[in-house]
């Protein structure tokens, strides 16, 4: 479609099946990743949560290619552990890369989306923003954040032409799982066995998620449509459970999610 797409966390998983659409689909993919890497589109390095990286990314876009038509808020990272022992250098990281990174990137492309009139922003959020979870509480709350600001974000846009979509997957299958940060067992202090097993049972889950292509396959219908929604849940289960945690007393949503999570 000859569209300038942008995609963060290009290198792997489903940043790297995002870009690959877009790229067979004939726009102009520029892939953005800590590492310089991918395997589509224009190769460029940026870390999100390097506010100077992510303005010297965007001004060479704009000076190569004159415009950003889409941009995927793809990069995230994940830590675990008990919340009472967790290191707090760790916390901030986790809110540097999934929340302000991610603000980061749209401030930096707004201004030109709001002067073309027209853009799309596609934010990767996660079913876990919808509730606590155990042992990963500080995801859970960063994600929550970065649904929270587009909501706001997409109805002071709005008039410009600038639509908005969070992308909540569920358990997904990549390097996700690999590359999380995990608090030391015995630094949990209390908490160790039952982390473990939460942790443990959740990292299975993922590595039998669905796939980032599907996730991929999602985020490439969302960018046609003429009026996308504001935001769009992966995967029949997890589409059920979300219309079950509305509709359920919170205190029982939180009851059944910690059996879930804490055995």
């Amino acid at each position: 479609m000859n569209r300038v797409v942008v995609v963060t966390g290009a290198s792997s998983g489903i940043g790297l099946e995002t870009s690959k659409l877009f790229y067979e689909a004939q726009d102009k993919v520029i892939s953005l990743s800590r590492s310089g890497k991918g395997d589509y589109g224009d190769l460029v390095e940026c870390d999100i949560s390097d506010l100077d990286s992510v303005n010297k990314a965007i001004e060479y876009i704009i000076e190569k290619y004159g415009h950003i038509d889409v941009l995927i808020n793809n990069a995230g990272m994940g830590i675990s552990g008990a919340f009472e022992t967790q290191d707090i250098d760790d916390v901030k990281k986790q809110f540097d890369v999934n929340l302000i990174g991610s603000i980061q990137m749209i401030q930096a492309v707004l201004p030109y989306m709001r002067k073309a009139k027209s853009g799309r922003i596609i934010n990767v959020s996660s079913v876990a923003s919808r509730v606590g979870i155990p042992f990963q509480s500080f995801y859970s709350a960063s994600k929550s954040a970065l649904d929270t600001v587009s909501f706001a974000l997409n109805a002071e846009v709005k008039e410009y032409g600038i639509k908005i979509t969070n992308v909540l997957p569920g358990d997904t299958k990549t390097g996700f799982t690999a590359n999380r940060i995990k608090q030391d067992e015995e630094k949990a202090d209390v908490y160790k066995d039952k982390m473990v097993r939460s942790v443990g049972s959740m990292e299975k889950d993922e590595q039998n998620g669905m796939s980032p292509e599907d996730i991929a396959k999602t985020i490439y219908k969302i960018s046609l449509k003429k009026n996308p929604p504001l935001q769009v849940v992966c995967g029949f289960k997890y589409k059920v459970l979300c219309i079950l945690i509305k509709l359920l007393p919170v205190k029982l949503v939180n009851y059944v999610i910690g059996k879930m999570y804490v055995k």
